[in-house]
């Protein structure tokens, strides 16, 4: 038998030390031995360095210095792997936990056709393991939308076929080498939010399929790195970067001014709920991310109201 294909795990911390610690225990714990974990800090103003630094063991610790987004800092953290000779990149949230033989269940997927280019696991609400969180993509061309299936339901087994989907989320996706050689990096003008949905369009243009395998699980705990999915900074990204993808990605001007108005008539409803909740910077997260999205203000952006994003 061959020698196994080298994964470099890539995780983004960003003052959030116990999680990322948590995960690299969980991968220890379910070791693939021809890997090697990288840890991103994105410029913690806490103790995570040094709090990762003592965790020992086979693991990298890239210093950004300062908060390059869910992007950036994983860029630089595939741009090390590919360096030191990774075969496959793991990009995983530093808030989930691996669950069996992870990485050796989607690099095994992966082997099986060179032209999967994305494998992405099952994965699962943390505590409540029992709910899904990703059971598979859907992508809606109309809204030009992209949907989590069978999120927040039971998992009785319903989503345990393999099978090509036409997205993965960044939440955990396994990254062949060859891919990132021909399609690049995540796109910086996102910063967070939509930058894999992005990718995952120029990666199957290029030809690769994205396949999701259900065999392998991770546990996620729901958004605590960004805040909460009604977190100002969190509902800002998400708001410019729908408008921004879908002026990239949409077929001609008739198939982005429909795209637009489901955007829009999506952004009254979450202004509504925000209205009802008394949650005024959600609302203006809101606001200002439909002016940047149509004036095409992409990066990092820094408001006074809005706290940055850790995704």
């Amino acid at each position: 038998m061959g020698q196994q294909p080298i994964v470099f795990i890539v995780l983004l911390n960003w003052n959030r030390p116990q999680d990322t610690l948590d995960c690299i225990a969980s991968l220890r714990k379910r070791p693939y031995h021809n890997s090697r974990i990288v840890v991103v800090d994105n410029g913690s103003i806490d103790d995570s360095v040094e709090r990762i630094r003592n965790a020992g063991g086979n693991l990298v610790l890239l210093e950004s210095g300062t908060n390059l987004g869910f992007t950036g800092g994983n860029n630089l953290g595939m741009q090390y792997a590919l360096d030191n000779g990774a075969d496959y990149i793991f990009v995983l949230n530093n808030d989930t936990l691996v669950v069996d033989d992870v990485i050796e269940t989607m690099v095994g997927a992966a082997e099986s056709d060179s032209h999967i280019g994305i494998v992405t696991p099952k994965i699962c609400f943390h505590p409540q393991c029992n709910l899904i969180w990703f059971g598979g993509a859907e992508f809606n061309s109309c809204s030009m939308t992209g949907r989590c299936v069978g999120y927040t339901q039971e998992d009785y087994g319903q989503f345990d076929a393999a099978q090509d989907v036409p997205w993965a989320t960044g939440c955990a996706m396994l990254i062949r080498r060859s891919v990132i050689e021909s399609v690049g990096y995540f796109c910086d003008d996102y910063f967070a939010v939509f930058e894999d949905l992005d990718y995952c369009f120029r990666v199957v243009n290029r030809g690769y399929r994205i396949v999701y395998s259900p065999s392998a699980v991770v546990w996620h705990k729901e958004s605590k790195s960004a805040g909460g999915r009604d977190a100002p900074s969190y509902v800002y990204y998400q708001t410019r970067n729908l408008l921004v993808f879908q002026q990239r990605w949409s077929r001609n001007m008739v198939h982005l001014i429909a795209s637009h108005c489901y955007a829009f008539l999506y952004f009254v409803k979450r202004a509504v709920w925000f209205v009802l909740q008394n949650k005024w910077r959600s609302v203006a997260g809101l606001c200002y991310g439909i002016r940047d999205g149509l004036a095409g203000k992409v990066g990092r952006r820094e408001y006074a109201f809005l706290s940055v994003i850790r995704k």
